[in-house]
């Protein structure tokens, strides 16, 4: 397990090639320079969010900015991510 200690800035979005091959991990998270394709996502309540939104990027228009702490773990050969 990876655990990101304190607040980071996480920004995570859909994965357009799963829509290609529902193997590949639904979700693209980046903090810290690092980027973690995962299959599920689960968010504490109570964390706030914010949109990001970058229309020049070809293939993201936008994604979702949380401020948070990440865990990423591997269950069952499948990546999950739990932010808090």
């Amino acid at each position: 397990m990876l655990d990101y200690n304190g607040k980071n800035e996480i920004i995570f979005h859909f994965n357009k090639k799963h829509l290609e091959d529902s193997n590949i991990p639904m979700w693209v998270i980046k903090t810290k320079g690092q980027t973690f394709y995962v299959h599920h996502v689960d968010v504490s309540p109570n964390v706030g969010f914010s949109t990001k939104e970058t229309p020049d990027n070809p293939t993201t228009k936008g994604s979702i900015k949380i401020k948070g702490e990440l865990k990423i773990y591997n269950l069952d050969d499948k990546i999950y991510a739990e932010i808090s």
